[in-house]
């Protein structure tokens, strides 16, 4: 994915936008508010802006968009429910993704993006579309990454001793056939070593990945290896196409999800009401559920599971020193991230340390007129590495993601000295 300009949103950024916006409206009387109109590029729907205008790739004029999040079954995708939940069909726990929200009447192809009336004065069905991009979720426990020519998804996995997998995906994170499948080149590399002087990199343990007996993944035997576990795939996704490298760092053997148990049946009771549970049809508009921003590290056993404070967004404080502790925080959080392998993970402090320069900016007039001329351009620059950040997080290349890092943390520095004299 390329960086995107300051104002547009990242598919993730758009799912915690929109569920806190859909949380801020529960409970109030109907009917409830819709979402916020976006604007979308028809060719690159990962590109999403707020306000009018052309898209930065192909020039094309944006197009208006409503977004809404949802919950979805990774086998079945026509199972979407307002809430999170178990898939009616298969019983697997549904993902959270974003959709499109029209609404139409029936016997008309036209979709509108407001509600009203159908010629017979029934009220308009909504409904509701999964985006392109609008779900990133892993399938298999793996690690899910956007390739770079932002069609191709892959998610990485370490099932068994020595076994490493690759699952090869469209952009609605749908499997590539197999006929299409067998087109990847790939391998995947355990060790390599790095030559500052030629800038050459040697791969001293390289596997090549090969089409599964079942056509559902590709798979390497590799050596054995310690945990946390380094694996580098490198896949040229067509004859034509530039190979790319994806990183992944396992802490420990993935687990795929496994279906949820089916709930004891019993007797009803007066007292007790029907559980509620996902359904295939469209859901009220009035419910929704936030998402977790991304998954957390995986917990020893046996330990207690706490939420990752770097996956844990909070409201920007007043103060300058505030604001300036909570981007020393995110600074350090993004590195100890890109660390542990959670490429994936990284736009989480990312976008919280934008948020922190773009309320910096509103504070430039307490600085001395000499500072506010370094001032502004280097919260600029700021703001750049956080969109650089999420843009080499999500396709998994850890030496595009440390470089942005390396970066970033000058940016922050050169921040945090400038406005460290306001109290």
């Amino acid at each position: 994915m390329r960086a995107r300009p300051r104002g547009l949103l990242t598919t993730g950024c758009v799912i915690v936008l929109l569920t806190a916006a859909a949380m801020a409206q529960r409970g109030r009387g109907a009917p409830t508010p819709l979402p916020p109109l976006s604007m979308t590029c028809p060719h690159h729907p990962d590109v999403i802006e707020t306000a009018p205008g052309t898209c930065p790739f192909c020039k094309m004029a944006l197009v208006p968009v409503r977004l809404a999040p949802a919950w979805t079954c990774p086998i079945h995708a026509s199972t979407i429910a307002d809430n999170a939940g178990a898939c009616p069909i298969c019983r697997r726990q549904l993902v959270p993704v974003t959709v499109s929200l029209t609404w139409t009447c029936a016997g008309s192809t036209e979709e509108h993006l407001e509600r009203g009336a159908c010629a017979n004065g029934a009220p308009m069905t909504i409904k509701r579309t999964l985006r392109p991009h609008g779900d990133h979720n892993p399938r298999h426990g793996g690690q899910f990454f956007m390739a770079a020519d932002t069609w191709h998804h892959v998610e990485g996995t370490y099932p068994l001793a020595r076994v490493f997998r690759l699952y090869v995906y469209d952009d609605f994170a749908r499997p590539l056939a197999v006929d299409r499948l067998r087109r990847v080149k790939a391998r995947v590399v355990t060790r390599e070593r790095f030559d500052p002087t030629t800038r050459k990199t040697t791969e001293l343990g390289a596997f090549p990945l090969r089409v599964s007996a079942n056509g559902a993944y590709l798979e390497a035997r590799v050596d054995a290896a310690a945990f946390p576990a380094s694996m580098t795939a490198k896949v040229q996704f067509t004859a034509d196409a530039q190979e790319q490298r994806f990183d992944f760092t396992f802490p420990a053997l993935t687990q795929s999800p496994a279906p949820a148990a089916a709930p004891a049946a019993r007797a009803p009771s007066a007292s007790s009401s029907t559980p509620s549970r996902a359904t295939s049809r469209p859901a009220p508009e009035t419910q929704a559920t936030v998402p977790a921003a991304a998954p957390a590290a995986a917990a020893a056993p046996g330990a207690a599971s706490e939420p990752d404070a770097a996956l844990v967004t909070v409201p920007v404080p007043n103060s300058v020193p505030e604001i300036l502790e909570q981007l020393r925080a995110r600074t350090r959080q993004i590195g100890d991230l890109i660390a542990r392998g959670d490429l994936g993970a990284v736009w989480v402090p990312a976008f919280q340390a934008k948020d922190l320069a773009v309320a910096l900016e509103g504070r430039l007039d307490s600085l001395e007129p000499s500072r506010r001329q370094t001032a502004a351009p280097a919260l600029q620059r700021l703001v750049r590495m956080s969109w650089l950040l999420d843009a080499h997080g999500d396709t998994g290349n850890r030496d595009n993601v440390a470089g942005a890092y390396d970066a970033f943390k000058t940016a922050a520095g050169d921040v945090v000295s400038i406005f460290e004299t306001v109290k």
